[in-house]
């Protein structure tokens, strides 16, 4: 019987962390599911203006235009960017809209330097007046869509922001654009950020593995539970 109930109470535990794997897993489906949605239904919007980004988080991924012009000065070059398998980086330069507030504007993608010591040729910009068309981009809503299967606690979106503020001693809006044109085709990237890969991910499949682990765990407890009245049966 001490086996029986050692078993048992090993099963049960198993059981209940197999339940709430699956439930995890679940749960993550149906997040980056819905943000998914979200992405599929407000591209295909009409475009937004500045005054629309009171809400943010209702109106990323939608296409926004902006007067105002660019800060040369503050720009950042951003790792680890690849392009058709090249490596690269992420251009980001500083925006000041007509308004007077100020965005992170996502340039697109330009090719590394031959080596180490050579900067990567990047398009430049001036600080006249520009009207531009991109694409809203909110930091915690990116994180989710493009996470990993492994959550990270503290890896999400909102700390690029932050630290591209702290690396330029300023405060910019909660938001940020990546660069689709603009009114003077010179500026144009000419690899532009694309949208993410609009994928549910493994998450379904891997709660129903969870499920079925699940279902192991019961099915070999009745194997030993079995075995151990056989057992108790031919001694007695």
């Amino acid at each position: 019987m001490k086996r029986i109930f050692g078993a048992t109470l090993l099963a049960l535990i198993f059981f209940a962390l197999c339940l709430q794997g699956a439930r995890w897993q679940y749960d993550r489906h149906e997040v980056r599911h819905s943000k998914n949605e979200l992405i599929h239904e407000n591209i295909k919007k009409p475009v937004i203006n500045e005054l629309s980004l009171v809400s943010p988080d209702e109106v990323a991924w939608r296409t926004i235009q902006i007067k105002g012009r660019f800060m040369p000065d503050k720009e950042i070059l951003v790792r680890n960017r690849y392009h058709e398998g090249q490596y690269g980086f992420g251009v980001v330069t500083l925006f000041e809209s007509s308004s007077g507030k100020r965005y992170w504007i996502d340039r697109g993608w330009v090719i590394a330097g031959p080596d180490a010591q050579t900067p990567p040729n990047v398009k430049p910009v001036d600080s006249q007046e520009v009207v531009i068309t991109a694409r809203v981009r909110v930091a915690d809503i990116e994180s989710q869509i493009s996470g990993t299967v492994f959550a990270v606690p503290g890896n999400n979106g909102s700390s690029k922001l932050a630290r591209w503020d702290e690396e330029n001693s300023l405060t910019s809006e909660p938001v940020y654009f990546d660069l689709i044109s603009a009114n003077r085709t010179a500026l144009n990237p000419d690899v532009p950020t694309m949208l993410p890969e609009l994928s549910d991910g493994p998450h379904l499949a891997y709660s129903v593995q969870w499920v079925l682990f699940a279902g192991m765990v019961l099915f070999g407890l009745y194997l030993v539970v079995r075995e151990e009245r056989k057992v108790q049966a031919e001694k007695a």
